[in-house]
């Protein structure tokens, strides 16, 4: 009799996989070192998951438990919801909680157990008050409160009760009375611990349609206190691409588009000096190193890798290589933001091409290509596979990419994917496996 029992726990599991396209039980601590390996068709989830006991599938090669969790149904009007941006944080302080960019510019709060949606008391039932670019920035401790922006207002909103309160105001603070924004533009987030910040104070002409840089600024929160100020005359008004603080907070790093004298800086908080960092603005960011040094991590297409720079000495090393093979490349977003597991950043790759772009997608697969990767931040580091995205040359365009981010404690991350069917896409998440950082 127990063999028979034991028979039909066999057949069930058997059914199970078959069901999830498993090929074995997904590892609890390892994941697979980085090769070339097939993508496996599998089926694009209809609905979202329903709790973590429930992945919408596992990756059939890495055996990662999978969860679709936004839909463009989660919000009305909405033609996609999805997570943010690769260097933006998705999920708060103790991950029972993740944010979700609507097309339509609302923001929407999301259960990170049951992937439910948190009505608010927004349009529709996001969250009110942030819309558009309001640059959402999780605290770094209290899980209940997330940071935004309106102009030259900062707020702290308590995502539980929908309420908001200051976070800073720097009205009549700045010495650029024309200044009408103090932000990242898109791409920054605070020091990890919360702290310290760095902006750029902007305006923008209606009837010119154009912007204007007046200045950078670091500030303190925890005294509100503008640590330092650098006017604009100083790199020539070229308005950055964006700008973000290094993990420790202790520089403020902009980085210049297509301004090869200018690229990528740092600067301590006073602005006394900068050393450049990389002669472009490339995809990056900021990450700790795993002795709690600060680290720029970005896609170096000169050197023909993907590099990690210690910011203070300037040293660096190669990560993987950007063209596998002659006339073959790929592009990547990186997330740094697993500050509380420092050492590691992830990669997440798409539009690879063969033939220097004329042959898209690349026909021989490269071990980096369309995946989700961790990377260990040190030479000769660890390289694992996570996931596969799913998609080749109809990805979606830009909000289809990937842009893996990752959590804090480096236990779970966001990838977008539209299982290459042309259509929006959907944030999934993976669980990382426990023992990968042992």
């Amino acid at each position: 009799m127990a063999d028979r029992a034991l028979f039909r726990r066999m057949i069930a599991f058997a059914l199970l996989c078959a069901a999830t396209l498993c090929t074995a039980a997904p590892a609890e601590n390892a994941l697979t070192t980085l090769k070339a390996d097939p993508i496996p068709v599998v089926a694009k989830p209809a609905t979202k998951a329903t709790g973590l006991d429930a992945p919408s599938y596992i990756d059939p090669v890495y055996g990662t438990r999978v969860f679709k969790a936004t839909d463009a149904s989660d919000l009305a009007g909405a033609t996609h919801v999805r997570h943010n941006y690769s260097r933006r944080q998705a999920f708060n302080a103790d991950n029972s909680r993740y944010l979700g960019a609507a097309s339509n510019g609302y923001w929407v709060l999301y259960d990170a157990g049951t992937f439910g949606v948190l009505p608010r008391s927004g349009e529709g039932g996001a969250l009110r008050g942030p819309a558009g670019d309001a640059e959402p920035i999780w605290h770094p401790t209290d899980p209940r409160i997330l940071f935004y922006n309106q102009g030259l207002v900062w707020y702290a909103k308590d995502v539980e009760t929908d309420r908001d309160t200051l976070m800073a105001d720097f009205r009549g603070r700045l010495p650029w009375p024309g200044a009408t924004q103090v932000w990242t533009k898109s791409e920054g987030t605070s020091s990890a611990d919360g702290r310290y910040w760095a902006f750029m104070a902007t305006s923008y002409s209606e009837a010119a349609k154009a912007n204007t840089i007046h200045g950078l600024v670091t500030y303190d929160r925890e005294e509100d206190r503008i640590v330092g100020t650098l006017d604009a005359s100083a790199f020539g008004g070229a308005f950055p691409d964006h700008i973000s603080i290094s993990p420790s907070g202790r520089w403020a790093v902009p980085s210049w588009a297509f301004n090869k004298a200018l690229g990528t800086r740092a600067y301590p908080l006073d602005f006394s000096s900068s050393r450049q960092l990389h002669v472009m603005s490339e995809h990056s960011d900021l990450a700790f190193g795993p002795g709690g040094e600060d680290l720029y991590v970005f896609t170096d297409y000169e050197a023909g890798a993907i590099r990690a720079m210690d910011i203070a000495t300037g040293r660096a090393f190669d990560l993987l290589p950007l063209y596998p093979r002659s006339g073959a490349g790929y592009a990547a977003h990186l997330s740094g933001q697993a500050f509380d597991r420092p050492g590691w950043v992830v990669i997440s790759t798409y539009a690879d091409s063969a033939d220097y772009g004329r042959v898209v997608p690349d026909a021989t697969l490269e071990p980096m290509h369309r995946k989700v990767m961790l990377l260990e931040l040190k030479p000769g580091g660890r390289k694992l596979s996570v996931a596969h995205t799913r998609a080749a040359a109809n990805f979606g365009g830009y909000f289809g990419e990937p842009q893996a981010t990752i959590s804090r404690d480096g236990s779970r991350l966001l990838f977008a994917t539209n299982f290459d069917d042309g259509g929006p896409p959907s944030s999934f998440m993976v669980l990382v496996p426990a023992g990968v950082y042992r």
